[in-house]
C-alpha cells in the first residue's frame, strides 16, 4: 500500500513539474485547464511543503521559491478561470463527489485564509472565491440529483408511481382534514347565528309593539264607530 502511494505521488509530481515547466514557458490557458486537474494537490502542497517545492526544483533546475510563486499563480489561474467553471477551479471532474469537494475547498481555504498573511485584501477575496465556488458546486450537485430522481420515477412502472403519488397525497391528508373540519364549524356557527335571528319576534313600525295587537285595536275602533 505504501508503495502504491509512493508510485502515484511521484506520478503526481512529475505531472506538476510538466506543468509548471509548461507554464514557465508561458503556454495557453487551455492546456493549464487540461493538465492541472492531475496535479492540483501537488501544486497545493508545493505552497504549503518546501519538501515538494524542492523535489520540483530538482527536476527542472528552478529555484525552490519560483516553483512556489509558480504553483499560486497556476492555482489562481485556475480559481478565476475563463470559463467560469466551478470543477476546474477546484481542479476536479464533473463526477467528483460532495467529500472530495469539501477536501479541496478545506485545503485551498486552509492555504488562502486571510488570518495567514498580512496582504489581506488579495486573500479575502480569494477566500471569498473559493466560498462561492463551493456552494455553486453543492447547488449543482442538488440539482443533479433532484433531476435524477424525477428522471427515476418517471422511469418507473404505472403501478410503482401511482404508490409514489398516493404516499405524497397521504402527507397532505392531515391538512385537508383540519381544514374541512375548519369550515363545518364556521357552517355551523353561521347557521346557530341565522337560526336566532329568525326566532326573534317581529317588530312594528309604531313603538316597538307587535303587529297582533294593531290589529285588535283597529277591529274594537271599528266596533266602537257602529
Amino acid at each position: 500500500m505504501k508503495t502504491d502511494m509512493t508510485g502515484n505521488r511521484k506520478i503526481k509530481i512529475l505531472a506538476a513539474a510538466t506543468l509548471i515547466r509548461r507554464f514557465h514557458e508561458r503556454c495557453p490557458c487551455e492546456e493549464i485547464y487540461d493538465k492541472a486537474i492531475r496535479c492540483y494537490e501537488i501544486l497545493i502542497d508545493s505552497i504549503q511543503n518546501p519538501s515538494s517545492a524542492d523535489e520540483i526544483s530538482k527536476l527542472l533546475d528552478i529555484p525552490a521559491v519560483k516553483i512556489k510563486a509558480y504553483a499560486g499563480d497556476i492555482i489562481n489561474i485556475l480559481l478565476f478561470n475563463q470559463e467560469n467553471d466551478p470543477y476546474l477551479s477546484f481542479g476536479l471532474m464533473r463526477h467528483a463527489s460532495l467529500r472530495e469537494v469539501n477536501v479541496r475547498w478545506k485545503s485551498l481555504i486552509f492555504l488562502y485564509h486571510p488570518d495567514k498573511y498580512s496582504d489581506k485584501g488579495i486573500l479575502e477575496e480569494k477566500a471569498k472565491k473559493i466560498n462561492e465556488i463551493r456552494n455553486k458546486i453543492q447547488t449543482l450537485q442538488e440539482q443533479k440529483i433532484y433531476l435524477n430522481s424525477s428522471s427515476n420515477i418517471s422511469a418507473m412502472p404505472l403501478p410503482q408511481r401511482s404508490k409514489i403519488s398516493d404516499l405524497r397525497y397521504l402527507k397532505c391528508l392531515p391538512f385537508v382534514i383540519i381544514g374541512i373540519a375548519v369550515l363545518m364549524a364556521i357552517f355551523s356557527i353561521l347557521l346557530l347565528i341565522f337560526g336566532q335571528v329568525l326566532t326573534r319576534p317581529g317588530i312594528s313600525s309604531d313603538g316597538g309593539k307587535e303587529k297582533g295587537y294593531g290589529i285588535v285595536r283597529s277591529d274594537r275602533n271599528i266596533a266602537v264607530r257602529k
